[in-house]
């Protein structure tokens, strides 16, 4: 299956190889050496997208999301203390509604995303939508449904998924994850127009040096642009 066409009329039972299952199992054990060591600290972060489905390929991400706000310093003396020092920040805002997160790149494969404002539930449920697990659902071997940027939706079993596409199966996407149907719409709607359009632009994007402190980067660009300021305000 291509991984950029958005598929329509879509609808398959994949076998994954003894290959296949073996990305998974290093996908997921990485996965979980890196939850481990927040969870250690009294975090509780997740790992989403295809790891947490289990429709991996060589090349797929690791993508761990914290889903509250915590200081960026203790993320860091956590990664330091656990030898994760050399590693590249980013303070995205994707458009002036979104939640502003920070991202930790470690490396090509791996990120760590950071809310730095705080999560609304259509936000939250964006990591529903591709699928997200827990420390304990990686070590009991969980995979769970969830939605890829193809808008097919991954339904895990015993010997690989289920997969079919979402668009004209709304309602069946909405129940095998169990988040709401104005989110599938709103994630259909996004996706569809990128594919026509292509990937636009973020309203902010700002790298970090060493040096610099997130939270205060965050509090000069506020001064400046309003919807940040409105942002960080909401409580």
């Amino acid at each position: 299956m291509s991984h950029g066409r958005i598929l329509r009329n879509h609808h398959a039972l994949i076998t994954y190889s003894a290959k296949g299952w073996d990305i998974l199992e290093q996908k997921r054990r990485r996965s979980q050496l890196l939850l481990e060591i927040f969870v250690k600290e009294g975090f509780n972060p997740k790992v989403y997208g295809s790891v947490a489905r289990g429709d991996v390929h060589e090349e797929s991400d690791i993508d761990i999301i914290f889903t509250r706000q915590i200081p960026s310093f203790q993320i860091e003396l956590i990664l330091n203390k656990y030898g994760y020092s050399n590693y590249h920040r980013e303070i995205i805002m994707a458009t002036p509604y979104d939640t502003i997160k920070l991202y930790y790149y470690l490396s090509e494969l791996e990120s760590i995303t950071l809310p730095l404002s705080k999560f609304n539930k259509k936000s939250l449920e964006f990591y529903d939508f591709g699928g997200k697990v827990n420390l304990d659902q990686l070590r009991n071997d969980l995979r769970v449904p969830g939605i890829n940027k193809q808008l097919i939706l991954i339904k895990p079993n015993v010997s690989g998924h289920e997969e079919y596409s979402v668009i004209g199966n709304e309602n069946l996407a909405a129940k095998d994850t169990g988040i709401s149907l104005s989110t599938i719409s709103e994630r259909k709607k996004v996706l569809l127009r990128r594919e026509k359009h292509g990937k636009t632009g973020v309203f902010l994007k700002r790298s970090l040096d060493k040096s610099e402190n997130p939270e205060e980067i965050l509090r000069d660009v506020a001064k400046k642009k309003t919807f940040v300021r409105k942002k960080l305000s909401e409580r």
